[in-house]
């Protein structure tokens, strides 16, 4: 699992398998060990990276304010680097804000755009719930403990049916060594507020498929019927039975619906 020093950062991320390249990218406080899983699943056909953005993980820590279009412009410099040919790019919540961003930027370098549990631009109702986030992370001496904080935002209710599950969830959320620090969480979650791809994006040319959680809190399904309107082309599935993190909700119902885009 390299690390590479790029021209404003130092990017960390996970490679696994070979053929057509995916990158995944990671949604406020993630790391590539979200999408672990998905590496797993998918190296039996794709060439798999998941990226740790800046701030977090095992990535280098901004001294400053950023954007999310400054985010994807670090993706495309580590594509650059490794000299990876188009890709098929899968972004969730903030990682789907900057794969939007990235596909608008360098439409060359995207194959295909897939959107999960994300939003065209931010606007107050989103912004008041970053607000919140902001004052819960202030107050737990941990990522972890703010995604505990959150769990029900987080995860659909129907998560908490089976308590063995959120019992997991929990035990997951604090086996990570790469802890964000608070200043790290505070520049992203300043970076996703002020999001704004809505005008733009009918330009977007690629085959897009938009993925939601029918019981998302955090980015509800109206976010992903915005983002339709925009791109009238993408191909929209709302996920049953999960809310904002379908990868760990319902893996196997996540990656069928993604491997099925990708195939075709």
């Amino acid at each position: 699992m390299p690390t590479v020093e790029l021209s404003r950062v130092r990017l960390f991320y996970a490679e696994k398998g070979a053929g057509d390249p995916v990158v995944f990218l990671n949604g406020l406080s993630g790391d590539h060990g979200y999408w672990m899983g998905q590496l797993r699943a998918f190296a039996r056909r794709y060439r798999c990276l998941a990226v740790d953005n800046r701030d977090v993980g095992q990535s280098s820590y901004a001294t400053e304010a950023y954007t999310i279009r400054d985010m994807a412009g670090d993706v495309m410099e580590l594509l650059a680097h490794l000299r990876v040919p188009p890709v098929h790019l899968v972004g969730l919540s903030m990682g789907g804000m900057i794969a939007q961003e990235l596909a608008l930027a360098r439409p060359d370098l995207v194959r295909s755009l897939a959107l999960v549990s994300t939003l065209a631009r931010a606007d107050d109702w989103f912004r008041g719930t970053l607000e919140a986030f902001g004052l819960i992370r202030r107050q737990v001496p941990n990522t972890a403990s703010f995604f505990e904080a959150i769990l029900p935002w987080w995860v659909s209710y129907r998560f908490f049916d089976a308590p063995e599950r959120a019992a997991w969830l929990r035990w997951l959320l604090h086996q990570n060594p790469f802890d964000q620090r608070l200043d790290g969480f505070l520049r992203q979650l300043q970076a996703i507020a002020r999001h704004d791809a809505f005008e733009r994006l009918p330009s977007l040319g690629c085959p897009v498929l938009l993925l939601v959680g029918e019981d998302d809190s955090v980015a509800p399904p109206r976010y992903t019927r915005q983002l339709h309107e925009r791109i009238p082309h993408a191909r929209v599935l709302v996920l049953p039975e999960v809310g904002h993190a379908p990868p760990i909700e319902n893996p196997g119902q996540f990656n069928a619906s993604l491997a099925e885009f990708l195939a075709g």
